[in-house]
């Protein structure tokens, strides 16, 4: 009665335009490859991306304020240079998520901000396609460094050039052009409108994408003809087998572009993956229009570009096989996602890995390989401790508070009674041990799929008498004793001590009976009478206070936070409370709302942790 009487008429969150990072890659996707650097093929693939050039710290831009493409690129006035400075942006942006090394982040934001400040137009036969080239790994680089690192000063300023610069070329299409065109411009339009969260872009780029999907991959319920571009000028049954390159003959994966070269068709076939994977983590589901013909078309080129006999009536028994590392994405989807036997597409795709970079394709056996983190829906991952020492795991879905896993219990025990504890991120804790010597541990979660396992706790040092830890997700670890705030900066995955340093006193006074981190640099807690109160710190003697409650939360005795204004009160009598703040960076607490309960009843953990920075 308390809270429901402070919190008075509550009022819906209102939902986030998309769901960020959300351009090909999502946070929980990155996150498995964290996880699993160290396992093929992902050991493989990551070194190949640190050993390229893209990768370099010493990489430097070439911008220029008029990109100039001809025919093939030629001339070449600034094209090459775009495409490879996009591309170390987000090979950049990648490496800076994936090791939390800041140094990645700045340079990948240097080559972004050297580019807007002076592009200014796309120009020659080749400027469409050019710009969708660039355009899709722009928009994946600002997406990461947006939404996962977030101090980017230029952000506006290469906003607005992705939305003048970009967008409008891309949403015009190129209906009368290869379909690659026009496919790879989609996949940059739809990449851009979800950094810009400009809902009206990201509708026109999916229904460009729903027209030229049948005109590229023909199915035999098509009909005797393949589907004509929407907009084009193809009506006739004569145009239509002039731009398939003279085939008449037409069977299930058959592509525009099959008489062509395999390689443009694979560009193809990459671009309306990377389309459907960009829309599914933004929860609308591509792949069920696309899945039949993409199954087909990968099937049926890896066949022959693996060495199948070439038919007489396939583009005149000849055909160019020059099939790249381009299956990998539509790949991971149809097989690992939706259980689809591709055997030929199977055999490519292991025979490919680990697949480079090249013009709008990076790292794909990295970012997508046996990827399972294909929900649209984002889960918070909580830890706990019980009484005993035992750790337990639940997934929440962020969207409506309901349990979609767990709790999972473990039948180990820390082996410890354990103090404070923060989590890092969904296979790593830091967990102290209660005692004067505040003994700082590791630990390790083996798995939380279907039940809790952990490995021996790894010591890692003294000193850490902190009753309360939170980490914000990034890079920062903040604990507090006897009222007094520390921030330690953590840059490693699995730290050993000498990867934990710091331990600044930000300042004292800090008299708190809970604490979690709500974002990068901000954390939040209550007080014994019942304040709430937020956070943002800069460095010692540095922050800003603000009180978002007068009274009424002292009846938790955790409070744990994902992300993105998204709070979980627990209660001694075993409930666990959700609540939203539409902005938690305001300083306000006008726009907090009380939410479902998660549960009434279960949570009995002594401790609870959440994995810090998986809701946008």
């Amino acid at each position: 009665m308390l809270v429901a009487a402070a919190l008075a008429v509550p009022q819906p969150a209102q939902a986030a335009v998309f769901n960020h990072p959300g351009v090909l890659v999502s946070r929980a996707q990155l996150d498995f490859v964290r996880a699993n650097l160290d396992k093929e093929p992902w050991r493989a693939a990551w070194s190949k991306l640190q050993s390229s050039s893209y990768a370099s710290l010493s990489y430097t831009a070439k911008p220029r304020a008029d990109v100039n493409c001809g025919g093939n690129s030629i001339p070449d006035n600034g094209c090459s240079d775009e495409r490879k400075d996009a591309m170390a942006a987000y090979t950049h942006a990648l490496q800076w998520y994936l090791t939390k090394d800041d140094r990645y982040a700045k340079k990948s934001i240097q080559i972004m901000d050297a580019w807007s400040a002076v592009i200014t137009k796309h120009t020659g036969d080749n400027a469409p396609l050019q710009t969708g080239w660039a355009g899709a790994n722009f928009s994946r680089a600002a997406e990461l460094i947006k939404h996962t690192y977030g101090s980017w000063s230029q952000a506006a300023r290469f906003a607005g050039k992705l939305r003048t610069v970009y967008l409008p070329t891309l949403l015009k299409g190129r209906p009368d052009s290869n379909g690659n065109w026009e496919l790879i411009m989609t996949d940059a339009a739809i990449g851009i409108a979800v950094n810009l969260d400009d809902r009206k872009s990201f509708n026109e780029a999916v229904e460009t994408w729903r027209g030229r999907l049948p005109a590229y991959i023909y199915l035999k319920t098509d009909g005797a003809l393949p589907k004509a571009p929407p907009g084009s000028t193809y009506n006739t049954k004569a145009e239509i087998i002039d731009y398939w390159k003279g085939q008449t003959t037409f069977v299930d994966g058959l592509t525009q572009e099959t008489c062509r070269d395999f390689w443009h068709t694979g560009w193809g076939i990459a671009a309306i993956s990377h389309v459907a994977e960009t829309a599914r983590i933004q929860g609308l589901d591509l792949y069920a229009k696309a899945k039949h013909r993409l199954r087909y078309a990968m099937d049926f080129h890896a066949k022959l570009q693996l060495g199948g006999t070439v038919p007489s009536w396939l583009c005149g028994g000849k055909l160019k096989r020059d099939l790249g590392d381009h299956f990998e994405v539509g790949y991971n989807a149809l097989h690992h996602g939706l259980g689809y036997d591709m055997p030929y597409a199977k055999q490519w795709v292991e025979q490919k890995r680990p697949a480079g970079a090249s013009h709008f394709l990076g790292w794909e056996t990295l970012t997508h390989a046996q990827n399972p983190a294909r929900s649209s829906v984002e889960s918070v991952s909580v830890y706990g401790a019980l009484p005993d020492g035992k750790l337990t795991y639940t997934a929440i879905d962020a969207a409506t508070g309901q349990r979609t896993r767990g709790a999972f219990v473990s039948t180990t025990t820390l082996g410890f009674t354990p103090q404070a504890m923060a989590t890092l991120d969904f296979n790593t804790v830091l967990v102290t041990e209660k005692g004067p010597e505040g003994r700082l541990y590791r630990v390790d979660i083996q798995t939380n799929r279907d039940s809790l396992i952990f490995e021996k706790p790894v010591y890692l040092g003294s000193g850490f008498t902190h009753d309360l830890l939170a980490y914000d997700g990034n890079g920062y670890l903040f604990g507090i004793a006897g009222g007094a705030l520390r921030r330690y900066t953590v840059n490693a995955l699995k730290p050993t001590i000498d990867n934990i340093s710091g331990g600044t006193l930000i300042g004292d006074g800090f008299t708190l009976k809970t604490l979690t981190a709500t974002g990068p640099g901000w954390i939040l807690g209550t007080t014994a009478d019942g304040k709430l109160i937020s956070y943002q710190i800069n460095g010692p003697g540095s922050w800003k206070r603000y009180q978002l409650r007068d009274a009424t939360w002292q009846v938790f005795d955790h409070l744990l936070s994902p992300g993105g204004g998204v709070y979980y009160g627990h209660r001694s009598d075993g409930s666990l409370l959700r609540y939203a703040d539409q902005n938690p960076y305001d300083g306000q607490g006008d726009d907090l709302s009380s939410q479902s309960a998660v549960g009434t009843e279960g949570w009995t953990q002594t401790l609870l942790s959440a994995q810090p920075a998986t809701v946008s």
